[in-house]
């Protein structure tokens, strides 16, 4: 699996399709992070059943956690579990990606 994260708008996602080809990609994950909790459902544990296939898969997510805490309590319960599943992802990858401003940089994993 490989994991590419950044700020909203950055590019990752035209990074992702240029650069890995014929990889399922699951794009906005830090999204399916905030369904999960809203459906009650764990998703450092949806995070492990998601990596459990076998197909090549590029997992995309927004890095949130910087700026203002927000006032309300689930958008800061929000924002701490999206920030774990990421780091669960990152260590379960292959490669780590940043992008930013459409660049990406390895910050993690072997080089492909």
């Amino acid at each position: 699996m490989i994991l590419i994260i950044g700020g909203a708008y950055q590019g990752k996602t035209e990074y992702a399709k240029e650069h890995f080809k014929g990889y399922k990609i699951k794009n906005r994950y830090h999204e399916t992070v905030r369904k999960q909790m809203l459906e009650g459902l764990d998703p450092a544990r949806e995070a492990e059943k998601c990596l459990s296939g076998k197909e090549k898969l590029v997992i995309i997510s927004d890095e949130i956690g910087y700026g203002l805490v927000p006032a309300d309590a689930f958008e800061r319960r929000y924002r701490e579990e999206a920030g774990r599943v990421n780091c669960f992802l990152a260590g379960k990858a292959e490669q780590v990606i940043r992008v930013v401003c459409g660049i990406g940089t390895q910050i993690s994993g072997r080089q492909s």
